[in-house]
């Protein structure tokens, strides 16, 4: 009976999965561009491809939405307190994610609108839910 339940659970585990698109890395300049170039506030200022796997995007095969993961690390909690206040991450100006990103994330294009988007909390990382 507990090899039946193990095999069950590995099956939906990995449905579960491919709901999802590809898992690729990203980096984050947080805030949004002032008519000077500077980034200031909060939102997204510039997310490009690559970096460590801190921070993480991917799209939800199955809602079409973009998914970003942050692990919390020392070196970023200033930044994550700021920029996820009260569990929400504000984003005051629409980002259109660039044609390299999208690529790699499998979609021709994505824009993260402008808004508050709620931020999920768990003891080792953020996640945010942007809707397609």
């Amino acid at each position: 009976m507990k090899k039946l339940i193990i095999v069950a659970v590995l099956v939906i585990a990995s449905s579960m999965q491919m709901l999802a698109g590809p898992i690729i890395s990203i980096s984050i300049e947080f805030g949004h561009l002032d008519g000077g170039g500077n980034c200031i506030e909060r939102g997204f200022c510039r997310v490009i491809f690559g970096g460590s796997r801190n921070m993480t995007a991917q799209i939800n095969d199955n809602t079409g939405n973009l998914e970003m993961t942050f692990l919390k690390s020392a070196n970023q909690t200033a930044i994550y307190e700021v920029q996820f206040a009260n569990g929400v991450f504000e984003v005051p100006v629409a980002y259109a994610l660039n044609s390299e990103l999208c690529q790699k994330l499998g979609v021709d294009k994505f824009t993260v609108k402008a808004g508050k988007y709620k931020v999920e909390e768990t003891r080792g990382q953020y996640k945010i839910v942007f809707q397609k």
